[in-house]
């Protein structure tokens, strides 16, 4: 495992597992989930933002990219993906 867990390919991974994703869906894709990835690590690093602020631009970053992923998927994946992140959500929380 040299990829890091939250890594673009782990990431594209996951969702091929999770959701039997096409060749032509992961082609399609992965440079929306490098693009994220790339996006969420500058974000990270800004030392300029604070926790709050950097969790609500992380939130943000993930909520205009929901909408680019969906776009990739079938009705059936996007709703699996959904089941995925409530279950997500829960454990966060705990």
């Amino acid at each position: 495992m040299g990829a890091a867990a939250n890594s673009p390919d782990a990431h594209l991974q996951m969702l091929t597992e999770k959701l039997n994703l096409t060749d032509e869906q992961r082609t399609k894709l992965k440079p929306i989930l490098q693009d994220q990835s790339q996006q969420l690590k500058t974000v990270h690093d800004d030392t300029s933002l604070s926790p709050e602020q950097k969790t609500a631009k992380m939130k943000a970053i993930h909520a205009s990219f929901h909408d680019q992923i969906n776009a990739v998927l079938t009705p059936e994946q996007q709703a699996k993906l959904k089941e995925m992140k409530h279950e997500g959500g829960e454990k966060h929380q705990q």
